[in-house]
């Protein structure tokens, strides 16, 4: 009897710990899943008529890379639709190649979009383009789509009246061209439109450093004084904020706008979000789904 107690406690624990083990993979695939999902947001984002939210007259929408629920996010068909469906601005993200040239790239590697595992800026340009993208809004649509530069997309910017903002992702370490974003900027006639963003504050700093005029907006995860503060030393610097940040420091926002800085919320996706967005007086919104 006692033999058998035993042997049946020990079958008990080792379900106990396959149990767990079971468990902690399911949490773990589900984490991957929401993150995958989380990524992927921008893709199936569900449009709604930004006509009808209180307050929306005073706002201007931006394009979250693209319109990313009808094309590949950060491509030349997703700015094409932005275009097409009436959008004004268009925002994007940008990483330089080890080769130093800009092109829109949200993640850090080219996996998540294409499946080949290489770094950005760890490759050529030529590199870079051999890996078509495989992943986004209908990309069965858009076969050998590769991963375009930043002169394709403010050359396109142009020709579709689009204004971009621009957003860096390249970190200021070491050499970066980051007068070649003015530059191409001043080269399609966009310079005075057009706004360059970023979390890096650095790279901000250098942009500001070859061009005194040009429109920045420091983009943040929390509104707090030294947020202000530090976008105010740049010079016709505003903030992008995350909406549900701002929404928590209303108070802050008013001090924004007192300043005289632009207010930018983003990624608003919700009529709800956009209008208690657009209740606290923002200049723009950046949205996958608003129309």
């Amino acid at each position: 009897m006692i033999q058998r107690l035993k042997a049946l406690s020990k079958i008990k624990k080792i379900i106990i710990a396959a149990t767990a083990l079971l468990l902690c993979a399911a949490i773990i695939c589900g984490i991957c899943v929401w993150q995958q999902h989380s990524r992927y947001a921008c893709q199936y984002a569900k449009p709604f008529s930004f006509s009808e939210v209180a307050g929306h007259e005073k706002v201007k929408l931006i394009a979250h890379r693209g319109a990313a629920v009808e094309a590949p996010e950060n491509t030349l068909p997703a700015l094409e639709k932005a275009a097409e469906k009436g959008y004004g601005y268009a925002e994007f993200d940008v990483r330089a190649t080890s080769d130093g040239v800009w092109v829109l790239s949200h993640d850090d590697s080219l996996n998540r979009m294409t499946g080949f595992r290489g770094k950005v800026e760890s490759l050529p340009l030529a590199e870079v383009q051999a890996h078509p993208l495989t992943k986004g809004a209908n990309i069965k649509e858009y076969p050998d789509l590769v991963t375009p530069t930043l002169e394709e997309a403010l050359a396109l910017c142009k020709a579709k009246k689009l204004i971009p903002f621009v957003e860096i992702k390249t970190k200021p370490e070491g050499a970066v061209p980051y007068k070649t974003i003015v530059d191409l900027l001043g080269k399609y006639g966009l310079l005075e439109q057009a706004r360059i963003i970023s979390f890096e504050y650095g790279a901000l700093e250098q942009v500001r450093a070859y061009n005194a005029d040009i429109r920045l907006q420091l983009l943040t995860k929390e509104l707090t004084e030294q947020v202000i503060t530090q976008a105010d030393k740049l010079g016709g610097c505003g903030i992008d904020c995350e909406y549900k940040a701002l929404l928590k420091g209303a108070d802050f926002a008013q001090g924004i706008k007192s300043a005289g800085m632009e207010l930018n919320a983003w990624t608003v996706d919700t009529p709800q979000a956009a209008a208690e967005v657009c209740a606290l007086g923002v200049d723009y919104m950046t949205t996958n789904a608003a129309r």
